[in-house]
């Protein structure tokens, strides 16, 4: 049986906290966060739509191929603090990306000016400044994880930033890898997944002001080796 996403198939809604005010998922690599392309699976936002409530108060989004915490406001107000907090990035987002290569530092930043690729319906903006941290958890094999956040929020910037350093996520041929995800080789390219995990969120409940984490495991499909049942990367990027 496949197990990856495919034409015809919807994944189970997988809810991972939900309360009178927000509602977090675990999104699936290869499900679009939103725009419905006719004989596609629901995007996540219509999904939602459809089996919780009719209003989704979308705050950020994930890229297609990534998977990860997906966080939604469940009214307009709580909408608006939520997307503060993204805006002026005062919560805390870590991701985890298992690319080809081995980095030499243990943990650094990386900075760099790149331009991203427009979408459908985000033209690009042209370069752009962009910077993460990144800690290596471990290598092995020629694999590296690694646990990044970002200081800034620019389209496909993880994968542009390791990309240029000869660090192309597992999965991304669109920027160099040649390493593919057991299974995937022969799998519609809309809906091949990347090695890329938004692993955890760290936000201010923006009800009860307290602080929340919400964390997401790993897929099923990465390597058993680099296999985490629930990600504790307590000693990821400060």
């Amino acid at each position: 049986m496949n197990r990856f996403l495919a034409l015809g198939a919807q994944p189970d809604l997988e809810i991972l906290y939900q309360d009178k005010a927000i509602l977090a998922v675990n999104k699936p690599a290869g499900l679009l966060f939103h725009g419905y392309t006719k004989g596609l699976p629901l995007p996540l936002v219509d999904q939602i739509k459809a089996e919780v409530q009719p209003y989704v108060g979308v705050v950020h989004r994930l890229d297609r191929p990534v998977s990860g915490v997906a966080l939604f406001a469940r009214n307009s107000k709580i909408a608006g603090r939520l997307g503060e907090q993204f805006q002026t990035r005062t919560l805390d987002k870590i991701y985890l990306a298992l690319v080809e290569g081995e980095p030499e530092a243990e943990r650094a930043v990386l900075h760099d000016v790149l331009e991203a690729p427009p979408s459908t319906d985000r033209p690009s903006k042209g370069p752009q400044a962009c910077h993460l941290t990144y800690v290596k958890l471990k290598s092995e094999g020629g694999l590296s994880l690694l646990a990044i956040k970002l200081g800034t929020g620019r389209r496909h910037q993880i994968r542009m930033q390791l990309s240029r350093r000869g660090w192309p996520i597992v999965g991304d041929r669109e920027y160099g890898a040649k390493t593919m995800i057991p299974g995937t080789e022969d799998l519609d390219p809309r809906f091949c997944p990347l090695a890329l995990h938004a692993a955890r969120l760290k936000i201010t409940h923006p009800q009860t002001e307290k602080e929340l984490v919400i964390q997401a495991p790993l897929p099923w499909y990465w390597p058993s080796s680099f296999l985490l049942e629930a990600p504790d990367i307590a000693d990821g990027p400060a």
